[in-house]
């Protein structure tokens, strides 16, 4: 119904729009991507800025929207990413470039608006070399391993409790 003749419930209206605009549920600015590891007491290396691609390093972080914005979650993105640095594993994220992985878009049925953000995200992590992404969210984990490679982004996911315990 959503596809074809774009009936979904108005509440959803805000959480597309957001998706479509600012690339995550809540409509936050991108730069409020990188707040989780501001208290980090070691700096997070981002692509573009301190390093130039994945090659640069053992992992792509994929912190996901939640990771990245929302209060309780920032807490495991900076648990992770202390973990991963204790270990001595060397990571980056994408800050900025970091969008939603289309997966509320495509659960809701708005498979467009999906392959958008798919596609745009596949671009991103193709340029930037992605080979190997280290994710906490499930639904990135699912979405990244699963679904983005019937578009052309062909790479290792691993959760980030699966790396750990490697």
């Amino acid at each position: 119904q959503n596809l074809i003749e774009s009936a979904f419930p108005n509440e959803l209206n805000g959480l597309f729009k957001n998706l479509e605009n600012k690339g995550n549920p809540w409509g936050m600015a991108a730069r409020a991507r990188l707040d989780w590891a501001k208290d980090l007491p070691f700096p997070v290396k981002i692509l573009g800025q301190d390093v130039d691609s994945a090659d640069d390093v053992d992992y792509l972080f994929s912190v996901g929207c939640a990771g990245a914005l929302d209060d309780k979650a920032q807490r495991t993105s900076r648990a992770v990413a202390q973990l991963l640095h204790d270990a001595g594993v060397s990571f980056m994220v994408l800050g900025e470039a970091e969008t939603c992985t289309g997966d509320p878009a495509r659960r809701l049925g708005h498979e467009f608006l999906f392959q958008m953000l798919a596609k745009q995200n596949v671009e991103t992590l193709n340029a930037a070399g992605a080979r190997t992404i280290v994710a906490t969210c499930a639904h990135c984990f699912n979405t990244l391993g699963n679904e983005y490679p019937q578009l052309g982004g062909h790479y290792e996911v691993v959760h980030h409790t699966q790396l750990l315990a490697k």
